[in-house]
């Protein structure tokens, strides 16, 4: 175990700490599950809505420390990159062993959920009545296993890292596979970065319509597309920006995009598409559990807001992903990377 390496040891607290808070808020969700009514004025139900608070409140933060806990993984592995040999970017160091990739797959994912599941807390603070301590009680007690899981993963991850080892480097692994790949430049480059396209103008004038003319079925559509919209728009991060942003055309590694030669445009590239997806989602999914005229009172500003901020990150994102594009245009006199 590397737990002498800082960055290590920052992921590993972050993820017992999600842990912790995730697993604290399970125990009142169980509790939730099994004995909460609201039409009940009694002593215990009285102390089970004040511990529904207190359990709200470990949630939120574990959901911010979840997503944090994404960012310490990337921002980690690019750093102590710099004292692996052979390593080049993160990839070498992710790269490193066979848990490498799946860790951060599943920290991703427990992420996303995380921050969605901040998003409904946040607008369960706004309704009334708590009309949804029970779905939020089931998606806490999903998010708990989750975290352990990516506790796991990341921990046999770190604990087989050998940092004394020859890495290979992305230069070395990804760009033979996309150079070799027949139709690369006409196949799946074209398609992932026609459908992120699509995807982003539809995600943000969806959400830009929703916000304006908010209902419930518009809301969870913009929530929807929003969620279809990320991976694609992940792809073509890959598959377009970075090529483009190294002037190479097989150079198709999204780790070099937080590199400072590039001015670590991958930060708030990255970034944006994640915010965008969060609070898209996080509206769309508030939509479908508002079942009560108080839940559905509280929706529709909770939502004009969160889809309002998505539609600015999903515009943010397609700006960033544009700009070395064009800036190849402009300086290569119109030429294509590609041919």
């Amino acid at each position: 175990m590397n737990l002498l390496e800082p960055w290590v040891l920052l992921r590993l607290v972050a993820g017992v700490v999600a842990c912790v808070l995730f697993g604290r808020g399970a125990m009142t969700a169980q509790k939730v599950l099994r004995h909460f009514d609201v039409r009940r004025a009694t002593e215990g139900q009285l102390a089970l809505e004040k511990r529904i608070e207190l359990a709200s409140t470990f949630v939120r933060v574990g959901a911010v420390i979840q997503v944090l806990a994404l960012v310490l993984s990337v921002l980690g592995a690019d750093r102590m990159s710099r004292g692996v040999r052979g390593a080049m970017c993160a990839y070498g160091v992710f790269g490193a062993n066979e848990w490498g990739f799946r860790s951060l797959a599943v920290t991703g994912i427990a992420a996303l959920a995380g921050g969605v599941l901040a998003q409904i807390y946040a607008f369960d603070g706004r309704v009334r009545a708590l009309d949804l301590a029970r779905p939020l009680s089931l998606l806490t007690l999903a998010m708990f296993p989750l975290s352990i899981v990516d506790l796991a993963l990341s921990s046999t991850f770190l604990g087989k890292l050998d940092l004394t080892v020859v890495a290979s480097c992305c230069s070395v692994q990804l760009d033979p596979v996309a150079a070799a790949g027949e139709g690369f430049a006409s196949g799946p480059r074209i398609l992932a970065t026609v459908l992120a396209i699509v995807g982003t103008v539809a995600s943000a004038a969806v959400a830009l319509l929703a916000a304006k003319v908010p209902t419930k079925g518009r809301i969870a559509l913009a929530g929807g597309i929003s969620l279809l919209t990320l991976p694609v728009a992940l792809a073509a991060s890959v598959l377009e920006v970075a090529p483009h942003a190294f002037e190479v055309p097989h150079h198709v590694c999204p780790f070099c995009l937080l590199r400072s030669d590039v001015f670590a445009i991958g930060y708030p590239l990255f970034g944006a598409l994640f915010l965008a997806a969060v609070w898209a989602v996080g509206a769309g999914v508030s939509a479908l559990l508002s079942r009560t005229s108080a839940a559905t009172d509280a929706l529709f500003p909770f939502a004009r807001e969160k889809l309002r901020r998505g539609a600015f990150a999903w515009a943010l994102a397609f700006a960033l992903g544009a700009l070395p594009v064009a800036r190849y245009f402009v300086v290569s006199g119109g030429a294509s990377l590609f041919h």
